[in-house]
């Protein structure tokens, strides 16, 4: 683990997680942050990256070697769940300065979902609870150059990629900000 620091990510187990904290209710709660970045012009492409298991990504985004392995094959939105403290605004500052170059595309005001289920890749956690923060936005321009963070960073027609090609569950936040990934 490289990282110091404390993500809102609460799971019940005795010890909590390494870079969250212990949550006495059953199935965790999670604060997170989202960027769904679309290309001018085109809303249903989003930009998405396959992490680089290399890359530090307990210290970007709270994630174990066990879930960067599990996850690295996949799609991502830029995300993190938010440090201990830290506002939305700041998390998604630091999602692009840590993820995406130091980029400053136009955001909307974000959209705040709150949702409690039963994750279709960890059943184990039971009414799991999530609050996130989905910022929208507008690239302009070229995409960005990719960060060494990311093994691709592109932009996706989300309409044209199957479901199972997102990773953490990614391609469920997407509805939320009016785009849906209508393949299995």
């Amino acid at each position: 683990m490289t990282t110091d620091r404390r993500f809102c990510r609460f799971t019940r187990t005795e010890e909590g997680h390494p870079m969250g904290l212990r949550w006495d209710q059953a199935g965790g709660f999670c604060l997170s942050t989202f960027l769904v970045l679309s290309e001018e012009g085109r809303p249903s492409s989003v930009l998405v990256g396959r992490l680089n298991p290399g890359a530090p990504w307990d210290h970007l985004e709270g994630l174990d070697a066990e879930r960067t392995a599990a996850h690295q094959g996949g799609w991502l939105l830029p995300a993190s769940h938010l440090l201990l403290r830290e506002t939305p605004e700041q998390s998604a500052r630091r999602i692009l300065d840590e993820m995406l170059g130091g980029a400053r595309p136009s955001l909307e005001p974000p959209r705040v979902v709150s949702e409690v289920y039963t994750p279709r890749r960890y059943p184990e956690n039971h009414q799991h609870w999530d609050l996130s923060f989905l910022y929208r936005g507008t690239w302009r321009g070229p995409p960005p150059s990719v960060p060494s963070v990311w093994n691709e960073l592109a932009f996706v027609d989300v309409r044209t990629v199957r479901r199972s090609e997102f990773a953490r569950s990614h391609e469920e936040v997407l509805p939320n900000v009016g785009l849906s990934v209508e393949h299995s």
